[in-house]
Parts: C-alpha cells; sequence; structure tokens
C-alpha cells in the first residue's frame, strides 16, 4: 500500500520579475510517529522552494477537505525567506482528528500563499483501508548498529511488539507496545540488537479499538 501525492500549482499573476521572491513549488509527505503519538493525531511534512529575489516573502500555509471536527496546526505557520538563491524550508502539519480517523483516504488539500502566488498539493486518495488490516513491518538499520520498526496497520490500534530468534519452533518475547496514528503507521526502536545473530519480529493487535474508524 502507497500513499501517492498529486500537485496542483496555480499561479495568481503567471509573468513575475525575476528581481522578485518567488514560491516554485511545495510537496509533502506523511511523517511515522513516534510510539508516544495517540492515535488520533497525524503529521505531514510540507516542503517548500522558493527562488529568491528582492526583500523577504511570507508563505502562508492552510489546509481544506479534511473531515469535520479536525484540526490543523502548522509549525511553523508562515515560511519566512530572505536571500537571492533557491532556498527550502519545511513545516510540520499536525492534524488532529476527534477518532481514529485514516486521512490518506480523503483528497484534501495544503495551500501556500505568497504575495504573488500559490500553489496547491492534493492528497491522492488511498482506497484501501480495511479496518481487517494485517500489520506491515519493515527494519531500519540506524547509524551505530541500532534497529527502528516501521509499520503500517489499523489506524488507532495498539501493538505489541514481539520477536523469537527461531520460526520453526517460535518462543516470542514481548518487546514493548506502540499505537499507531490514524493512518495506521507506528515506529519501534529496538535499540542495539548485536547480541543476536538472527531475530524475526512481528506486530500483534493487544486492544480492541472501541470508536469506529470512519
Amino acid at each position: 500500500m502507497a500513499l501517492s501525492l498529486g500537485l496542483i500549482a496555480t499561479l495568481a499573476v503567471p509573468n513575475v520579475s525575476q528581481a522578485m521572491s518567488e514560491l516554485v513549488s511545495m510537496s509533502m509527505e506523511p511523517l511515522w510517529p513516534e510510539t508516544t503519538t495517540p492515535g488520533n493525531v497525524i503529521t505531514y511534512k510540507i516542503t517548500a522552494v522558493v527562488r529568491e529575489g528582492q526583500g523577504l516573502l511570507e508563505v502562508n500555509l492552510s489546509s481544506a477537505g479534511l473531515p469535520a471536527g479536525t484540526q490543523v496546526a502548522f509549525s511553523p505557520a508562515k515560511l519566512r525567506f530572505t536571500g537571492r538563491v533557491p532556498t527550502v524550508q519545511t513545516a510540520i502539519m499536525t492534524i488532529t482528528c476527534t477518532k481514529p480517523t485514516p486521512t490518506d483516504i480523503y483528497p484534501f488539500t495544503v495551500t501556500g500563499t505568497a504575495q504573488r502566488e500559490a500553489i496547491t498539493i492534493t492528497n491522492q486518495v488511498v482506497l484501501s483501508r480495511s479496518g481487517a488490516l494485517l500489520p506491515w513491518l519493515t527494519l531500519d538499520l540506524q547509524s551505530g548498529g541500532s534497529l527502528k520498526i516501521w509499520g503500517l496497520g489499523v489506524g488507532g490500534q495498539t501493538y505489541q511488539i514481539q520477536s523469537t530468534g527461531d520460526l520453526n519452533n517460535p518462543v516470542w518475547t514481548d518487546l514493548g507496545l506502540t499505537t499507531a496514528d490514524g493512518n495506521g503507521r507506528f515506529i519501534f526502536n529496538l535499540g542495539n540488537m548485536n547480541e543476536a545473530p538472527m531475530k524475526f519480529f512481528r506486530a500483534v493487535a493487544v486492544a480492541p479499538i472501541l470508536a469506529p474508524l470512519y
């Protein structure tokens, strides 16, 4: 399952002087939460690129098309650019829902509005978000030899991460709990696993979701 993002650009003034600062592109990507992130909180990274010229250019961020009752906050709320070369800046978009809600099924938009132009990016709908979705895991090797699990499961679900060294006669050991965000993404830090020649991992749902997903 993949989350794909579309880009729609609208220029308020088509002929912008190259001597003036200009917003040239924007993009966004979903972020995996830390283990303490509640299931109803979802974060995205917003990236803006400006071709800079004279003076200060502020890019105001806003969103539309998310479910009713959803709260959205950008940090920072404005991206400020100064200088005379193309510059990249990022903001974190935090979406707080009243209940675990897979926002990747909504074609919501994020707009960056500058002095003379605006760019709107649209989240393309992901259709398959079944409540019976089995968790998908991948391992990420960190610097220093530590490992991190990236997981995709059911939004708001709490998982017990377990490990075993033998799949023929497995004895699963509990490592800790993690809770997926509304989109079903979760992270679990394994630490340094160098003492074991080989280990296998799984995520097991440990608590029912009391509220409906959508």
